[in-house]
């Protein structure tokens, strides 16, 4: 049964609102007491990454945790994060399995300054959907994007990601573009505004293009409607 949510998600500027993801410490897991687990430890975590990750060299000074159960069954999932430069982090998500054991499912090089996994953003049928933003650039260029992602039967799935705001100066070009995105049901709206300027104009910009697409929900991901 699908449950009709609406989700409006605007950018303007620098401020996105988003609840800052901070030290372990901090969290708790939304299991029932009768349920609840000693608390994890910090060192735990960055033996499974150790063990686990691809990457071998990460910089763990700056890894933080959550105990969450993001799915349907009755074990909490831990979502880790370590925040680097400008543009460096990476995103990572353990599954408990039958045996108690903590499996990595999902790796990203994502870096996210703020996260917040208390409640989904949505709900459709079973899935519970949660919201990203991970930062990402280079010289001259830095580009947020929101990810939506569930956990189903052990596996992590990036259902849509859109990016909500790009500035980038390139060949004495000055580039801007703000997006949001709007949840009705099985649909998703993304809508963008962009403009272009030489890089040396102070002032405001005249011509904007704008373009809004269409998603449904597929099942599994949101697919763009083609006409």
């Amino acid at each position: 049964m699908l449950k009709k949510v609406v989700l409006g998600v605007l950018v303007f500027g620098f401020a996105i609102g988003i609840t800052a993801f901070y030290a372990p410490s901090t969290f708790s897991s939304p299991l029932p007491q009768s349920q609840a687990q000693p608390p994890l430890e910090i060192d735990q975590v960055k033996k499974w990454i150790q063990q686990q990750s691809l990457k071998k060299d990460h910089y763990l000074e700056e890894l933080a945790f959550q105990e969450i159960n993001l799915d349907q069954d009755e074990a909490a999932e831990v979502v880790a994060t370590i925040t680097g430069g400008a543009h460096l982090g990476t995103f990572f998500l353990f599954d408990k399995q039958a045996n108690g054991s903590y499996q990595l499912i999902a790796e990203q090089p994502w870096k996210i300054d703020s996260l917040d996994l208390e409640q989904p953003v949505m709900e459709i049928g079973d899935k519970r959907i949660y919201q990203i933003i991970h930062h990402s650039g280079g010289t001259g260029v830095s580009v947020d994007t929101a990810v939506l992602w569930y956990v189903d039967k052990g596996r992590f799935v990036e259902a849509w990601s859109g990016e909500l705001k790009e500035v980038s100066t390139f060949q004495e070009e000055y580039y801007v573009k703000y997006g949001s995105y709007y949840v009705d049901g099985e649909n998703l709206y993304y809508s963008t505004t962009s403009y272009k300027r030489p890089d040396s104009d102070t002032k405001a910009a005249t011509v904007f293009n704008q373009k809004t697409s269409a998603y449904t929900f597929n099942g599994t991901i949101f697919e763009a409607v083609t006409k």
